[in-house]
């Protein structure tokens, strides 16, 4: 399954899933969006079924330094908070089809429960064991990617500008991207902009 809509979009259409408790098979998933600053972070949940199938997870989107490093860590739920379980830079062996600085992780039969992955530009690593401790950068001023020299950068290239990001899922279910504050504003803002025509329509 491919998914190519604008990010907000997915996210609200995520959300609304989940909230449905619409589930369906392991299946294969692709996810893919921009992110606009140095210390962005992605956050992806999904479910793992009992008994399922092994789970892999790996970013395609590197291509030869077109785009930023990316790096991605994997949390499971615990409480109100995310707990670190396992992480990865650049995949080695690479997963699928990722390039040499792709992300990826291969998990053989994980253990049933909600998970997320968080994708970040290469060094901006996760603070400490739960998500709530945050990211390296957290606290930097951000920096257009397009103007930001990642460390692991050719300087001779100027590579690795680009701002495009795509994972691949397989074996999990119900793949939603997490909007981020600014989007959970405007569809709360949307959904008050329909109480009154409802109304009217009574």
């Amino acid at each position: 399954m491919t998914t190519a809509l604008p990010f907000a979009l997915r996210a609200a259409v995520g959300v609304l899933l989940a909230a449905a408790g619409l589930a369906a098979n392991a299946a294969d998933f692709t996810l893919s969006g921009n992110i606009t600053n140095h210390n962005d972070v992605v956050r992806i949940t999904f479910d793992v079924a009992a008994g399922g199938s092994d789970v892999t997870l790996f970013t395609d989107s590197w291509q030869g330094g077109l785009n930023f490093d990316p790096a991605v860590v994997l949390w499971s739920k615990t409480g109100n908070d995310w707990t670190r379980v396992t992480e990865n830079d650049d995949a080695d062996p690479a997963i699928g089809n990722s390039g040499y600085f792709d992300a990826g992780l291969a998990l053989p039969q994980p253990a049933a429960g909600r998970y997320m992955l968080t994708l970040v530009a290469s060094s901006n690593d996760a603070n400490g064991e739960l998500l709530s401790q945050g990211f390296t950068y957290d606290a930097e001023t951000p920096i257009a990617i397009g103007q930001w020299n990642q460390p692991t950068y050719d300087p001779n290239a100027n590579d690795q500008k680009g701002s495009f990001w795509r994972v691949q899922f397989s074996g999990v279910q119900n793949v939603s991207a997490v909007p981020e504050p600014s989007t959970w504003l405007l569809m709360a803002l949307g959904a008050a902009a329909l109480v009154p025509a409802a109304r009217r329509r009574r």
